[in-house]
């Protein structure tokens, strides 16, 4: 029986670990998003350009930033907002979540400062 709980113990501990490589991702996404609208509600509230950055493994907004943890690969990118907090940019920006198999991708529209967010 030792065994069988032993095995049991190590099941439990990867679905733990998965559980929270998944959430760890997720809250990436979450807080990415929340970085890009505070950048583009800065520049439109403070009539100042303003800068989203992911580079060197942290994404980087103003004064703030955070750690992109392992769980998600993201390449290098900078998204400028003019004093109006409008993008002219047609940039494509791909979040990829390894532990989900899972890709989004955000594609930045000129002008208005939004995106298109596609999940695959």
């Amino acid at each position: 029986t030792h065994c069988i709980s032993s095995a049991a113990s190590d099941v439990y501990k990867r679905q733990i670990i998965q559980t929270v490589h998944l959430f760890k991702g997720e809250l990436f996404v979450l807080q990415f998003e929340n970085f890009y609208k505070r950048s583009q509600e800065d520049a439109a509230l403070l009539q100042k350009s303003e800068s989203l950055v992911a580079k060197n493994q942290e994404l980087i907004c103003e004064d703030r930033s955070i750690t992109i943890p392992k769980e998600v690969e993201l390449k290098d990118f900078i998204v400028k907002f003019d004093d109006k907090g409008e993008n002219s940019s047609l940039q494509k920006l791909t979040i990829s979540l390894p532990y989900e198999k899972k890709l989004i991708t955000y594609q930045l529209e000129i002008g208005s400062g939004k995106f298109k967010k596609k999940i695959s």
